[in-house]
C-alpha cells in the first residue's frame, strides 16, 4: 500500500472483534552501539530480533520496532544500498514471528518504493500479512537530502482486532497538526518508532504526554537504547522506549539501555473526566468535539 494523494485516507483492516478488551504491549529497544558499522547495524539487527522473539513468548497483542530498523547503525552512506538488498529478507523474518506468535507487529523500513524512498512502518497482522503501511509525512532535512526520501501525504489509521492503530514516526511528532487530524478520526493505539536523539529525556517524555492527551489515545515509543556492558551518559542515545495512558501517565518505560517495556492495558479505554464547572464526568473525546470551534481555527 503507497501513499495516496488524499489528505486523510480510509481506515483499513478488519472490524474489531470485541467492543473492550485487555491487551499487552511490547515496546523493543535494540542496542545502539559507538562504533558505526556494517557489523554494528548486523548485531543490531540480531538482538533486536532476539528481544522481539523474547517479547513474543509473553503473548503480547502488539510489539512495536524502532525507526528504521533495518539500517540503523550502519553508516548514512550506505543506508540506501542496505536497505535495497534487505528491507524484503527483515520483513519476511518479522512477518514469521509474528504468524508463529499470533501478535500484530510495527516494523519501520527504509524501503525504496518507485523511484524514491520512504522512511515507512508496516503493520503486520498476527497471520503474518501486512495490513498496511504508513510513510512518515515529515521526514527531516538529512533523511530528504542524504538519503532521497520522499514524505508520505496519507494519514491512515488501521481496523485491528484490538481497535484503531496509527502509526506516526520520529519528526512527526513535533508536527500538532499532524496529530489534531488523528484525534479526528479517534485512534485507540498509536505506535511511534523513533530515532530522537537531539531532544532531551524530558522533552521526549513531555511530547509523548501531550500528543497521548491530545488524540486521548495511548502511544508506545520505540527507539535505542545503550548496550548493557557499556556505560551510558548524557549526551548518547537515550533509550526511554515508553508506554503513554491517554490520561498521560507512563506506564512502562526501557530506560537507557537495550531491551523491552511491557504494558498491560484495557483497549479500548473511554478517558473521563468533569467538565470545569463541576458538571458530570462523562468521556473526553465526547465533550471536546462538541465544544471544538473550527470556524475559528482558519487554516
Amino acid at each position: 500500500m503507497t501513499g495516496t494523494s488524499s489528505a486523510l485516507s480510509a481506515t483499513r483492516g478488519a472490524a474489531p472483534e470485541s467492543p473492550m478488551s485487555r491487551i499487552t504491549l511490547a515496546c523493543i529497544q535494540p542496542p545502539c552501539l559507538d562504533e558505526i558499522s556494517l557489523s554494528s547495524q548486523a548485531n543490531m539487527l540480531e538482538v533486536g530480533l532476539a528481544l522481539l522473539d523474547e517479547a513474543l513468548e509473553k503473548s503480547p497483542a502488539f510489539c512495536c520496532l524502532p525507526e528504521f530498523f533495518n539500517v540503523f547503525g550502519a553508516p548514512a552512506d550506505n543506508y540506501c544500498v542496505l536497505a535495497e538488498n534487505n528491507a524484503g529478507p527483515v520483513r519476511t523474518r518479522v512477518s514469521a514471528l509474528a504468524k508463529a506468535h499470533s501478535s500484530y507487529i510495527i516494523l519501520p523500513l527504509l524501503e525504496r518504493d518507485g523511484a524514491g524512498f520512504y522512511n515507512r512502518a508496516y503493520l503486520i497482522g498476527s497471520d503474518g500479512e501486512p495490513i498496511g503501511h504508513y510513510d512518515k509525512i515529515h521526514p527531516t532535512l538529512a533523511e530528504r537530502e542524504q538519503l532521497g526520501v520522499v514524505g508520505g501525504n496519507s494519514i491512515d489509521v488501521f481496523e485491528t482486532s484490538h481497535g484503531r492503530v496509527a502509526i506516526p514516526i520520529c519528526y512527526d511528532i513535533y508536527f500538532p497538526e499532524l496529530f489534531s487530524a488523528l484525534a479526528l478520526r479517534e485512534p485507540d493505539l498509536l505506535f511511534f518508532p523513533s530515532l530522537q536523539r537531539s531532544d532531551h529525556e524530558p522533552a521526549s517524555e513531555a511530547l509523548l504526554k501531550a500528543r497521548a492527551m491530545d488524540t486521548k489515545a495511548y502511544i508506545a515509543r520505540a527507539s535505542y537504547g545503550r548496550r548493557t556492558d557499556q556505560p551510558w551518559k548524557a549526551g548518547l542515545m537515550f533509550g526511554q522506549s515508553a508506554i503513554v495512558h491517554p490520561d498521560g501517565t507512563v506506564l512502562a518505560n526501557a530506560g537507557h539501555y537495550e531491551g523491552i517495556a511491557l504494558a498491560h492495558i484495557e483497549v479500548p479505554f473511554a478517558w473521563q473526566r468533569q467538565r470545569c464547572g463541576g458538571y458530570p464526568a462523562e468521556p473526553v473525546r465526547r465533550f471536546l468535539r462538541e465544544d471544538r470551534r473550527p470556524d475559528a481555527y482558519g487554516e
